[in-house]
């Protein structure tokens, strides 16, 4: 008996088993994964948020972009960020609370209201805060059929590029 048992041990196999368990991760190698539609939209550049879409096409200057940037933070740091949402307000785990500093939320509160008495003044506060704030995407970043048409988001592109050089004037931004 002794020999068969021995024999046995020599016959066992041990199995190693990688360190790392489930599934493996699937590498993807710049392909999108995303839905045709999703693929569809990104092509169109329809899923690009507009000011980036304006840069992107050469319709603003990199100074510009920055100025509709800072406007879209100031209003976010005013009333938070535009858009449906729901939060908690009595749960705090895991949220870093910092301390407000008071004298330099009244600066940039102050900040923002020049510029929108400045904006509304002049007559580009609602377009500029379509765009910069809402990220709605005007007309003219649509390809124009017709010529007329054509001519008119012309002037809207003017129209948008003087307010935010407004805005830069204002803000003294040399970049």
């Amino acid at each position: 008996m002794k020999t068969s048992n021995s024999e046995s041990l020599k016959g066992a196999i041990i199995l190693h088993f990688p360190r790392r368990r489930g599934r493996p991760k699937s590498v993807h190698h710049g392909i999108d994964r995303g839905t045709p539609e999703l693929a569809q939209k990104r092509l169109r550049g329809e899923t690009t948020e507009t000011l980036d879409l304006c840069l992107e096409r050469g319709l603003i200057t990199p100074q510009q972009h920055w100025c509709g940037i800072h406007l879209r933070w100031l209003y976010t740091l005013r009333y938070g960020a535009p858009g449906v949402r729901s939060i908690d307000p009595t749960h705090t785990k895991g949220m870093d609370i910092k301390t407000d500093d008071p004298k330099w939320r009244s600066e940039r509160e102050s900040e923002y209201s020049e510029a929108v008495k400045k904006l509304t003044q002049s007559g580009y506060a609602i377009m500029l805060m379509n765009i910069c704030i809402y990220n709605e995407r005007p007309p003219f970043l649509s390809v124009p059929s017709r010529l007329r048409e054509h001519r008119k988001a012309t002037g809207n592109v003017g129209t948008l590029c003087d307010g935010l050089d407004m805005l830069r004037s204002l803000w003294n931004n040399p970049s």
